[in-house]
């Protein structure tokens, strides 16, 4: 692996920790000590997502027609700014303002870093260098809780909350660095005498409205437990805050392991029945958390999505740089991660709206119908691998 490859993965790695380490108790801090309804809790999570997914294709297009490395550090440097006001938030909808903001520089950052790590090598390495990258997102995933862990028994949570922004001031610092390595082939990148009109119709020749749709309802599944699940964890199971993000780390740790295994062996990237598997957790596991009434099958409900969650981004990732070339790289996976951030909006908000006729733990049961959904379809999306 190249210097500059892996200055990318720490990158990523940096800031996918400075936002993993409040992830499992931001819902928490936003409802016990920034006083929001259970209501304004999914509304102000899902925020993220709305700026992403609005702001996601636009930037992308801006980007190509302006230097990629330096709207990156850009983007790291909001993901600092969105966290250090988190901290700062006196009231839920003062924190909204800055949710938003964090959802802006997710769509700049993980957009570009993503695009990066397939365009920054050679043809014939892109395929581990996704698994490589996933791979790196994986292992913040669960560190990030990880370290929630240990400084929570001594931080109250609006420290723990300004440690994560400091962790996302190192991402920067990395990020510099890879700028000024300029990597080799960065300028094959940079498409600013391309149409965009040209550029969009040949996009929407290729399959990835599919893949995309997949991906969006998987997500679904996915923003609802990571907005909801803490929840019901402290308010039906009465778990203590260490203990929730101690589950939410476990979690993170079982998607890392998986995604090492995958970059490791990079060919199991082609095996379609790594979907069937992930989908038929997902859908199960969902539905153990809305209605397991013991913690014991509660948990395994969160492990077993942690299972679809370990898989379902790098199958369906190296399905866009198969049906995508080069030069559409950049819009080409704004507009499948744009699914993500929909999902992640749509979950919660899909909660929040059953929430006033009926419990948590149903409104969880019936989010598997998305997961279910994303299942009877896997047969035609394997179709794209092969």
């Amino acid at each position: 692996m190249d210097p500059y490859e892996r200055l990318l993965d720490l990158t990523v790695f940096l800031l996918t920790v400075s936002y993993q380490l409040i992830m499992p108790i931001l819902p928490i801090y936003i409802h016990d000590i920034l006083g929001a309804s259970k209501q304004e809790v999914g509304i102000i999570i899902s925020l993220a997502a709305v700026a992403s997914a609005f702001s996601r294709i636009p930037s992308s297009l801006w980007t190509m027609r302006r230097n990629i490395l330096k709207i990156l550090i850009f983007g790291v440097s909001l993901n600092t700014v969105a966290l250090l006001g988190y901290t700062l938030s006196l009231n839920p909808w003062m924190l909204a303002f800055f949710r938003i903001l964090h959802g802006i520089s997710f769509a700049l950052n993980y957009t570009l870093t993503l695009s990066l790590a397939s365009l920054i090598v050679r043809p014939d390495k892109a395929q581990r260098a996704i698994a490589s990258y996933t791979a790196s997102i994986a292992m913040g995933l669960w560190i990030g809780p990880a370290l929630g862990v240990i400084l929570s028994s001594f931080l109250d949570s609006r420290m723990l909350i300004f440690s994560a922004a400091m962790m996302s001031s190192t991402a920067i610092l990395s990020c510099s660095f890879f700028l000024r390595m300029k990597p080799e082939l960065w300028e094959s990148i940079y498409y600013s005498k391309v149409k965009i009109s040209l550029m969009i119709k040949s996009l929407l020749k290729r399959p990835i409205i599919l893949p995309t749709f997949f991906y969006l309802l998987y997500s679904t599944v996915v923003g609802s437990l990571l907005a909801y699940g803490p929840l019901r964890a402290k308010i039906d199971f009465k778990i203590t805050d260490q203990a929730i993000i101690l589950f939410f780390t476990i979690y993170f740790l079982i998607v890392y392991l998986l995604r090492t295994i995958l970059s490791k062996s990079a060919h199991l990237l082609l095996d379609v029945n790594l979907l069937y598997l992930a989908l038929g957790s997902c859908a199960f596991g969902i539905l153990l958390v809305g209605l397991s009434p013991t913690i014991e099958m509660f948990v395994a409900g969160i492990y077993l999505v942690a299972i679809a969650h370990g898989l379902t981004f790098p199958l369906i990732a190296l399905m866009i740089v198969h049906i995508i070339p080069p030069n559409l790289r950049i819009i080409g996976n704004a507009i499948y991660l744009t699914s993500w951030d929909i999902g992640n909006l749509l979950g919660p908000l899909v909660v929040a709206s059953i929430l006033y006729v009926t419990s948590l733990s149903i409104a969880l049961a019936i989010i598997s119908l998305f997961a279910i959904t994303a299942l009877l379809l896997t047969s035609k999306i394997t179709r794209i691998i092969g």
